[in-house]
């Protein structure tokens, strides 16, 4: 902890779940009848404070017990009686009552308006005898998620009725000091916060409030700073790895068989550590990073073990490209885009994926980049390619997760039976990207394509090929839903035209492409043999193009079926 200039006290250092501040006052305290504890804002604070609650209530506390003992220099101490406490503001259900009510499951917090400063005033039972010097206070925070507060600060007061005035704690403090004494900046909060109540501005109060609970809410993210030296905790070598056994202390540093710090730099801290790995004397990181670039549009790394680069893992098929890469990467000034162009605009990129029987024989992986590269797309782009060629896909960009739709039932066998609330409007088509992620029970699309889950860091994903990842194209919720707007979109643009005109739209809105004779041939006897099993009544019109009415709902089911075997070629989810 420390104490600031103002008298108040800033706590610092690790942020236990639960914590109890002690805090002792030496002084003549007789005929003290209350206590006022404040708690302020702060700049180091998550969301400026007055609690250092990093998650869920961010900036937030819960002051479960508020505790007082009293007595002479030298004698013993006894417990002071508070019989009221009221508070100057208090989220719905926690006043500051419940921090004396004997029930650590209770307390005092200020969650609807946190980054401002409050105050709570304990009274108490009966005034403190002469002869008091000494007065011991107990702030208990027994709660969860690390709700203690960050700053706060005490002071006594002899009025006969000790209550809080239900003013903010720095209104209340100058309204204190004669008019004639108040700075311009103490006029100015004066006058804010009057107009802040005028019944007067009613009216506009509550259109401002309005326009607030209008706007957007921006999701936060976690950060991290390093500990000052004086918080630094100690590291300690395990014998035989036993966590309670203690051996010597070490100190930050990097392996001695690498390449050292420079000197002149600050002890070893994360930004001390980034600056090593990306230094000149280092060719590992830009070394990695390219050849994963690499991967992601060949499909193998120069490298083939991602994750390994030491003697465990398999040597470069191409050491000389891999050095070139690396060290064009670090001279643009480690640009990523950059990279990518010089990848695809390349001579070996842009070959034909095209594959002879011989150089399949050959080189089946392409290990010596005789071709062009030929892959499955990635889980996420699979589902987007079918929503951006159905024209549902929504290419907003940013905002919180969204649930897609998914079979019934996915979820309900995971760990705690997590709801799936699907989302719906523009949330249903958004990105893979944008998807929820529930560890106990990811995306089921996304998993039958090989999407990793969330327990461990995943560098290199696997490609698989099953008949559930066909079944996934023709049943899951969303590409049935992505072939029905697909038919429809056909249909709304070409409302005149034939059956070829449709074939070769529908065919390019999939694969991008022209289609040749003998594949127009096949979508027309495709569609042509659904109209007739939707005419003989073995198709339910209603059911396979998602409407129930109008007049052409035969003919939509019929190219909402071609849609669907369109989306399931294995042309559409690869990459060439």
């Amino acid at each position: 902890m420390e104490v600031l200039e103002d008298g108040s006290v800033l706590v610092s250092g690790d942020k236990p779940n639960q914590d109890v501040y002690t805090v002792e006052l030496g002084a003549d305290l007789g005929g003290v009848t209350g206590l006022r504890l404040e708690v302020l804002p702060h700049e180091s604070l998550p969301d400026g404070g007055p609690g250092r609650a990093p998650l869920f209530s961010v900036g937030d506390f819960l002051l479960t017990e508020f505790l007082a003992e009293a007595g002479a220099e030298g004698g013993d101490l006894g417990p002071v009686a508070i019989s009221a406490a009221t508070e100057d503001y208090s989220e719905r259900g926690h006043p500051a009552s419940k921090a004396v009510d004997g029930v650590p499951d209770t307390g005092w917090n200020v969650k609807g308006r946190v980054g401002e400063p409050h105050a709570a005033v304990f009274a108490f039972d009966r005034p403190l005898g002469g002869g008091t010097t000494r007065l011991v206070l107990t702030i208990r925070q027994e709660y969860i998620h690390q709700m203690t507060i960050g700053r706060f600060r005490l002071s006594v007061t002899t009025d006969p009725e000790p209550v809080a005035s239900g003013l903010p704690s720095d209104v209340e403090a100058i309204a204190r000091v004669p008019d004639p004494e108040r700075s311009a900046a103490q006029r100015e909060r004066i006058t804010q916060y009057y107009l802040s109540i005028a019944p007067e501005l009613a009216e506009q109060h509550e259109r401002i409030e309005t326009l607030r609970d209008s706007m957007p809410e921006f999701p936060t993210t976690m950060v991290m700073r390093e500990r000052r030296p004086e918080h630094a905790r100690a590291t300690h070598i395990h014998p035989r790895g036993e966590f309670l056994a203690i051996g010597e202390p070490v100190e930050p540093g990097v392996p001695s068989v690498l390449h050292p710090i420079p000197e002149g730099e600050p002890a070893p801290d994360r930004l001390t550590l980034a600056r090593w790995l990306v230094s000149e004397d280092n060719p590992l990181v830009a070394r990695v990073t390219v050849n994963r670039l690499w991967a992601a549009h060949f499909g193998r790394g120069i490298v083939p073990t991602l994750d390994d680069f030491g003697t465990r893992g398999e040597p470069p098929s191409h050491p000389g490209l891999l050095d070139w890469l690396a060290v064009e990467f670090v001279d643009s000034g480690w640009g990523l885009k950059g990279m990518h162009r010089l990848i695809v605009t390349s001579a070996t990129y842009r070959q034909s994926s095209d594959v002879p029987p011989t150089l399949l024989d050959r080189d089946p992986e392409n290990v010596l980049l005789a071709r062009g590269p030929r892959m499955r797309l990635e889980a996420e782009q699979v589902r987007d390619l079918a929503l951006a060629a159905s024209g549902l896909l929504v290419p907003e960009i940013g905002g919180p997760s969204v649930y897609p739709p998914q079979p019934e039932g996915v979820t309900s066998i995971a760990y705690g039976g997590p709801s799936w609330p699907t989302s719906t409007g523009p949330d249903r088509y958004r990105r893979g990207l944008y998807t929820f992620l529930k560890r106990t029970a990811p995306y089921a699309a996304f998993l039958t394509f090989d999407a990793p889950t969330s327990e461990v860091t995943c560098t290199r994903r696997e490609r698989s090929n099953t008949p559930l990842q066909a079944l996934t194209l023709l049943n899951d919720p969303v590409f049935v839903e992505a072939s029905q707007a697909m038919a429809r979109r056909v249909l709304e643009e070409l409302p005149d035209g034939d059956d070829e005109e449709r074939a070769v739209r529908a065919f390019r809105l999939v694969l991008g492409r022209r289609p040749g004779a003998s594949e127009v041939a096949a979508i027309l006897d495709f569609v042509e043999a659904q109209r007739a099993r939707v005419e003989a009544g073995e198709l339910d019109a209603a059911a396979i193009s998602g409407d129930d009415r109008g007049p052409d709902l035969a003919e939509l089911a019929a190219w909402s079926a071609t849609a669907r075997a369109l989306l399931n070629l294995d042309e559409t989810i690869t990459s060439e």
